[in-house]
């Protein structure tokens, strides 16, 4: 039942409420009369468990309350098979509405579907519904610039040899994938409607009752396994990680489940638009807000087999050069070369190791990309400290934005117009927004030449100095000044932080353009992994040998490409806490060099944290401190204690650095993560299922 509707019969301020259920189900009952969401219980929502035709309710509530975040699901016609065909190993089944009962929540009902079937591997197989009658947008093969996922071929082996078995039903259409060693259902769409409209997907799994499922992302969690009524939103946005259950930078819609018996399998729904996914009542329920479904299931059955068969599809993860498995050091806040060069001289002199220093915005003249403040960041000054920091076998990492100011005294800018490379609004101009330098716009990372213009932007940054790798910041896109369409307002409102905000804030509008009409409603969420492709590829070329990005947006394939960190995180116990979840995550989404701030970005720390969390970050595939401009200095060395534990702790990091590459290898190889859950070496141990905050590093560790 979705809010502010019902089908019942209800009219009085106090009295029975009259509802249709025929066997034992849950209802949740909230009435609106107008001025807000009013229902009985004190401002809970009344739930019905048990059968019947009635509920008492009472407004009892004098100010109304806000609505329910949860939104209900559409009870759809379902669609019933017209034909089916088996052409070359691929099955298709083309699919007309039930009209007899057609919802018109969020929208019409596309009238007619195509589903095809393709077997990528023996061991994976591709379910993709889409509407018979329009193209609809759907991930670009580009995107995957390796992977199964970024071609056309399918397996040219005989169907018998697969590992699992495609069922359907015709009226209403469902299908199930099993595996076929244990009979076990991996995917069932039977449970709820299957539901497709302009801007409202809707279809679920059913879950077996032993079934444990990870993944689904990004969001902070205290969990690594999923609970019943979780709910993930997928839409990337400039939202701190410090903030748990909200959605956050990145999309990863892929999941790993384990039953019981230590089988497990993994799924894929390929799709760049928002969404929510919700854990609901032995459910998976996805909901999103355009594209296509396009389901990849994998048959494992164990664990690290799905997460090798994830990443053949998505692309298998970069190996990092050896230097970046060492220990980093960034601040927003240091404010000149000197200040850079003292935080590397303190590292030395208290022991600590130190491989590579950061710079944030602090460098930029005005918050300008690729340029550098004359008079704190004077450029001889600069190539002088890559020299110096270089000898001594060190690396420097300077942050990028992707917003180029609005500046005709600009190069990036007016290269960018002379070449019209930014992406644009309705009105085909360069859209208009604003960053850390004011008003800006924004490279289109899909525009056939936009490797060109950002490799002559960043080859003009390294001959003012040799920087080792880059920092790519602020991609999901984000945005300090939104603005409303028709597209930024769709008719079913994902749970945007938790609070059905509007998809354009913080970010550009859903209606700005990129290269060949692709809005931005449909590929908001591929910008930081289209600008992650075309950054490590101008850093490789620009070095000649293996680079280093770290990157804040991601979507899968993502990990072929970058590093990522878990972002702003804050100077908690908590936020410390919830680091585990988080990278164990991006180990199962296929970027296995992971981590999160040492010490936490935002706020104070304290010398026990500080030194606790020095302690479990040098065993993050990706060790580096930072925090932010307002908080106090927290490098390793301001505590005799955290330096006591840095000298132990970063020192044992370094006398496993051998093992950490090799296992940076393995993930390249076979795209196993770094830092791995216990049940990822113990399967078949169903008390490692439930474990959120430890982990192994390898098999070994």
């Amino acid at each position: 039942m979705s809010p502010s509707t019902y089908a019942g019969k209800f009219s009085a301020a106090n009295g029975w409420y009259e509802y249709a259920i025929s066997s034992t189900s849950t209802v949740e009952i909230t009435f609106n009369d107008g001025n807000g969401v009013w229902d009985s219980n004190l401002n809970a929502n009344y739930v019905r468990t048990s059968p019947g035709t009635y509920a008492f309710v009472n407004q009892n509530t004098a100010t109304p309350t806000t609505a329910p975040s949860i939104q209900g699901y559409v009870n759809g016609p379902g669609y019933s098979m017209t034909s089916a065909s088996d052409t070359a190993g691929v099955l298709t089944i083309n699919l007309a509405v039930n009209t007899a009962s057609i919802s018109t929540s969020y929208g019409t009902d596309l009238s007619a579907l195509v589903v095809t079937v393709t077997k990528t591997e023996t061991d994976s197989v591709r379910v993709k519904i889409v509407d018979k009658n329009n193209k609809r947008w759907e991930v670009p093969k580009s995107v995957f610039t390796t992977g199964t996922l970024g071609t056309d071929s399918s397996s040219t082996s005989d169907a018998v040899d697969a590992l699992y078995s495609f069922n359907y039903t015709q009226n209403p259409f469902t299908f199930q994938v099993v595996r076929k060693s244990d009979g076990y259902t991996l995917f069932d769409s039977s449970g709820i409607s299957l539901v497709m409209k302009d801007q409202y997907l809707q279809v679920s799994t059913t879950l077996g009752s032993d079934l444990s499922v990870y993944g689904i992302g990004e969001s902070t969690r205290d969990n690594f396994k999923m609970a019943s009524g979780d709910k993930q939103t997928l839409w990337a946005r400039d939202q701190g990680s410090a903030t748990p259950i909200v959605n956050t930078y990145g999309s990863h819609p892929f999941y790993l489940g384990i039953n019981s018996a230590g089988q497990a399998h993994g799924v894929l729904l390929l799709n760049s638009n928002g969404m929510d996914v919700t854990m609901d009542s032995g459910h998976l329920v996805y909901q999103a807000i355009g594209g296509v479904l396009d389901f990849n299931i994998v048959v494992g059955p164990t664990p690290a087999k799905v997460v090798s068969q994830y990443t053949k599809l998505i692309g298998r993860p970069k190996l990092m050069p050896y230097w970046s498995y060492g220990f980093h050091q960034c601040r927003w806040g240091y404010g000149s070369v000197d200040a850079l060069r003292t935080v590397v001289s303190k590292y030395k002199s208290n022991n600590l190791p130190l491989d590579v220093i950061w710079s944030d915005i602090d460098y930029m003249k005005s918050y300008h990309d690729f340029t550098l403040d004359p008079t704190n960041f004077p450029q001889a000054k600069m190539a002088a400290f890559m020299d110096e920091i270089h000898a001594s076998g060190q690396k420097f990492v300077p942050i990028i934005d992707p917003g180029i100011p609005d500046d005709t005294n600009d190069y990036a800018y007016t290269k960018g117009l002379s070449m019209d490379i930014f992406i644009k609004d309705t009105s085909g101009k360069p859209y208009l927004g604003q960053v850390w330098p004011g008003p800006t716009v924004f490279p289109d990372f899909f525009h056939p030449n936009a490797k060109t213009y950002w490799a002559e932007q960043i080859q003009l940054m390294y001959k003012n100095y040799s920087f080792d790798g880059l920092w790519i910041d602020m991609n999901e896109l984000a945005n300090f000044c939104p603005g409303t369409t028709c597209y930024d307002n769709p008719p079913f409102a994902i749970n945007n932080v938790n609070s059905h905000d509007a998809i354009y804030n913080k970010g550009i509008s859903t209606s700005a353009l990129q290269y060949g009409n692709i809005r931005q409603y449909d590929a908001h969420n591929l910008y930081g992994i289209t600008e992650s492709i075309v950054t490590n590829a101008v850093q490789e070329e620009l070095a000649n040998k293996r680079s280093f990005v770290l990157s804040r947006s991601t979507f899968p394939g993502s990990g072929v490409h970058v590093a990522h960190w878990t972002g702003d995180n804050a100077a908690t116990w908590n936020d410390l806490r919830w680091s585990v979840p988080t990278i164990l995550k991006f180990g199962l989404f296929g970027i296995p060099m992971v981590g999160a701030d040492i010490c936490g970005f935002s706020g104070s720390t304290n010398v026990e944290l500080c030194a606790r969390w020095t302690a479990l970050g040098s065993f993050y595939p990706f060790a580096r401190n930072h925090n932010n401009l307002e908080s106090p200095s927290q490098e390793t060395y301001v505590w005799p204690e955290v330096i006591t534990v840095g000298q132990k702790f970063i020192g044992m990091r370094y006398r496993l650095l051998p093992y950490i590459y090799t296992l940076g290898y393995h993930a390249h190889v076979d795209g196993l993560p770094i830092a791995r859950p216990l049940l990822m070496e113990f399967p078949t141990d169903t008390s490692t299922y439930n474990i959120n905050y430890q982990f192994m590093l390898g098999n070994a560790l």
